[in-house]
């Protein structure tokens, strides 16, 4: 039920980002082409592919955590025994759950103040913006949580997946699939 709800989760992050940057892109191109083209230009494009793009970072940034493809620096993590490494992630963990909590309240905090701020041309409140962070520290407490379970239990697997092993592990299995039949070039074509 709960690995059921975590893909759910994800999904839907991942339908966001895809809406973001295909919005954002629409707006800008669009934009550009008006421009140069007609000389004109569509009014709103600046300010809402700012605030799109501001949300992309912070659900890319969970949706990233979540699936453990984020940057990570873990040189100390691997230089250490498993005990003291299991320490380390309980305590990185619990930092990134003191952030959280600054996202959330600090997050909060400015949604509160710029309620009555409005964008000048899409006439949004500015909250929009600000309410991403409170998003951003809800939505990463649960990876973060997962994390801090699965060391606790004992699990010595690293936070942050290899970057180099996954690029391996996809040529491998790019490799091993059947090539695609290429059409026979004809001889006659000058």
């Amino acid at each position: 039920m709960l690995e059921r709800a975590a893909s759910f989760v994800t999904r839907a992050f991942e339908v966001l980002i895809v809406v973001c940057l295909a919005v954002m892109g629409v707006l800008v191109l669009g934009n550009v082409v008006l421009r140069y083209a007609f000389d004109s230009g569509i009014a709103i494009s600046e300010e809402l592919s700012r605030l799109l793009f501001v949300w992309l970072i912070f659900l890319g940034a969970v949706l990233a955590s979540a699936k453990r493809i984020h940057i990570g620096f873990d040189g100390l993590q691997q230089a250490v025994g498993p005990r003291l490494r299991r320490v380390f992630k309980l305590f990185t963990g619990a930092l990134i759950l003191v952030g959280c909590v600054i996202f959330v309240v600090g997050g909060w905090r400015q949604v509160q103040v710029n309620l009555g701020n409005s964008y000048p041309v899409m006439g949004i409140s500015y909250a929009w913006l600000y309410g991403v962070a409170v998003v951003f520290g809800v939505a990463l407490v649960f990876p973060v949580c997962n994390n801090l379970m699965r060391a606790w239990r004992g699990d010595d697997e690293p936070l942050v997946e290899d970057l180099g092993g996954r690029i391996e592990t996809l040529a491998e299995r790019m490799g091993a699939e059947p090539a695609a039949p290429r059409a026979e070039r004809r001889d006659d074509t000058p």
